[in-house]
């Protein structure tokens, strides 16, 4: 029977070898980044043998790799290169996992090919990207790169259509659509609706626009279709971003979400390697115009820190320089690396994507989208509130007005009962 990846972790914490220091992991740290390659350099590779030659907290390395989706790219690393220095119980658990993951993938990127055609055939052209499109196309081969659902881009036009469609083929979206019957929802702050299909075990984010509003890439998506490129998936040409267009939103989407998945930045250092040439110049000028020039550099400074990456590209080189890239660089790193899983506070995330806008408009939509979400934690009632107030249904509304004064009274009113400290 075939064993799971926390299977695999909690079997490691018994069997494996500790670091003698489980309180300093900077060793294992270096360990997973250098495994998260496709293509390991001499000095990387010297450094993963000299690591395996010294005891490893196995158990610290699976949990981060796991956590942090690098886990498939590890293990291939780590079976393909140094496999004669792998303790047994860590190759057989690895070699489980990558089997599973493969499978997976493989599914993943047939259900992917058939939603292609599936649209195609019904007068509606769409755009994949990320999943199995970003794992050929960045990493050469759909096994390299985690994923767990699909995405796919449709026409604004086209949208409305496009889950017609997908309803009445079987799959059930997680959220509402009822919004999708107002007069100009194509305004509406929602970028894609998730969709799963409990029979083919497949989940399918449908988007009819590439980020929301607070954080959104401003391109015209008309334009943004005209400059598409193709890559050959499985046999089939499929149409994807162009490179300038998906090294950008891949830096907005990391940046977006706090750079949570170190999985993240090595898909972006990985896309600029598979490329012979890149036009910084092109991405540079497109960052600027489109207000993300922070956000790209950003980017670029992660896996500069992380990859010892060089930017070919003076004025990248110039950019990322800055200070302030260098703080938020050390504190992602901290963040992704922690033993455990580091919750992001609201306050914290608000102040990362704010120090990453560049023009006033912007930053008032971002002011205004974190103010939304504010209220709508402070009148929103849950659990909390219905226990402290049991209303009948016919009254339950009340509980909007008595969550503020319940929230007044415990974080103001209420006395402290923590004792001061002295001296």
């Amino acid at each position: 029977m075939k064993r799971s990846s926390d299977d695999l972790m909690s079997e490691n914490e018994s069997k494996s070898q500790l670091g003698p220091d489980a309180s300093d992991h900077s060793r294992e740290i270096r360990f997973i980044i250098d495994c998260s390659r496709t293509a390991v350099p001499e000095a990387a590779a010297s450094r993963i043998s000299a690591a395996l030659a010294e005891p490893i907290d196995w158990k610290f390395v699976l949990n981060v790799a796991q956590r942090n989706a690098v886990l498939p790219l590890l293990g291939r690393t780590l079976i393909q290169g140094f496999s004669k220095q792998l303790p047994a119980d860590i190759k057989a658990s690895l070699e489980s996992e990558q089997e599973c993951h493969l499978r997976h993938n493989l599914l993943q990127t047939r259900e992917l090919l058939e939603m292609v055609k599936f649209f195609g055939a019904n007068g509606i052209t769409v755009l994949p990207f990320k999943g199995p499109m970003l794992a050929i196309e960045a990493y050469g081969d759909p096994s390299y790169r985690k994923f767990n659902d699909l995405d796919v881009l449709v026409q604004p036009k086209q949208f409305h259509k496009a889950v017609t469609l997908l309803t009445g083929k079987g799959w059930e979206p997680l959220t509402s659509v009822s919004w999708l019957t107002k007069r100009n929802w194509n305004i509406s702050r929602k970028k894609d609706i998730y969709f799963v299909n409990p029979e083919r075990n497949v989940n399918l984010e449908l988007h009819w626009k590439l980020s929301g509003s607070h954080f959104g890439l401003p391109m015209e998506i008309n334009t943004l279709w005209d400059r598409l490129d193709s890559i050959i998936l499985a046999g089939t040409p499929v149409r994807t971003l162009g490179i300038t267009d998906l090294l950008i939103y891949l830096c907005l989407h990391g940046s977006r979400h706090s750079w949570e998945r170190f999985g993240w930045v090595c898909d972006v250092h990985e896309l600029i390697l598979s490329k012979e040439c890149i036009d910084w110049d092109q991405l540079f000028i497109a960052s600027r115009r489109a207000g993300t020039e922070n956000v790209v550099a950003f980017g670029l400074r992660l896996i500069t820190d992380l990859f010892e990456f060089e930017v070919p590209d003076e004025r990248w080189k110039t950019v990322i320089s800055s200070p302030m890239f260098a703080e938020m660089s050390a504190e992602t790193k901290n963040r992704l690396f922690a033993a455990k899983a580091q919750h992001i506070a609201i306050g914290d995330r608000y102040l990362d994507h704010l120090r990453l806008k560049e023009r006033a408009f912007d930053r008032i939509k971002l002011h205004f989208h974190y103010l939304s979400w504010y209220l709508r934690i402070i009148f929103t009632p849950n659990e909390a509130d219905r226990n402290v107030l049991a209303l009948p249904q016919a009254l339950a509304p009340l509980h909007y007005v008595t969550r503020p004064i319940r929230l007044f009274y415990k974080y103001a009113l209420r006395p402290r009962t923590s004792k001061p400290r002295h001296g």
